[in-house]
């Protein structure tokens, strides 16, 4: 029982949706984690593979058009960030573990989301996010983040208030600047969140969890 835990909450009877079994992934998955770089906890979205292909596809041509140098994130390391967890040198397993177990408890049913403008984000001097976001489009990440803060704020893993998000996706980091501009959006159905941990300067995540999104059973439906 020394592995990491991963969480999976699909394939689980319905009428106990808030409750997953945890699969462990090995001692040896546990010590590669630990010997990597700066870490980075947090739920986030991830868009489908159509999705993340044509987003793909925005930040080639957006880096073609304006002769940006900077490289793209591969289309399977797409995805809007939500819920900051934890930032330390090494993971802290009792961290991911009590994340993993608020997750559980959040319900929010399935939503589509949408992202219609791509442009630069961010200020001073060094690269910066190129990214796609929206402000209709992204109600339904908004919810989600609120409801994953809910889960979390009596664990102690963040604080109390909750913070403000605006959803994006980032395209590729570049020292030139884009210009804001509309895209033809880019949609797919969210029915998933994630735990990822991103350790910095690798250019990976390693998943550490998944939960689909269902809406909160009622007590008439649990007979």
């Amino acid at each position: 029982m020394g592995g990491l835990a991963v969480a999976d909450g699909f394939g689980r009877n319905p009428q106990d949706a808030t409750r997953f079994a945890l699969t462990l992934r090995g001692q040896a998955h546990r010590i590669a984690l630990m010997q990597r770089g700066h870490h980075y906890l947090f739920f986030a979205i991830r868009p489908d593979l159509k999705a993340a292909e044509q987003l793909h596809q925005y930040g080639a041509e957006a880096r073609r058009r304006r002769s940006l140098t900077g490289r793209q994130v591969a289309p399977d390391h797409l995805h809007v960030s939500l819920n900051f967890v934890d930032k330390r040198a090494r993971p802290d397993v009792q961290i991911i573990d009590r994340a993993v177990a608020a997750a559980t408890t959040v319900t929010m049913p399935p939503f589509v989301l949408a992202l219609d403008r791509i442009g630069t984000w961010g200020r001073g001097p060094g690269p910066k996010a190129i990214v796609a976001w929206a402000d209709d489009g992204v109600i339904g990440a908004r919810l989600l983040h609120t409801a994953i803060h809910t889960a979390l704020a009596p664990t102690g893993l963040v604080p109390k208030a909750e913070p403000n998000l605006e959803p994006h996706l980032t395209l590729l980091r570049d020292i030139s600047e884009a210009t804001p501009e509309f895209i033809e959006p880019v949609k797919w159905t969210v029915r998933e969140f994630v735990l990822l941990d991103s350790a910095r300067g690798e250019g990976r995540h390693e998943l550490l969890g998944r939960w689909p999104l269902r809406p909160a059973v009622s007590p008439s439906n649990t007979c």
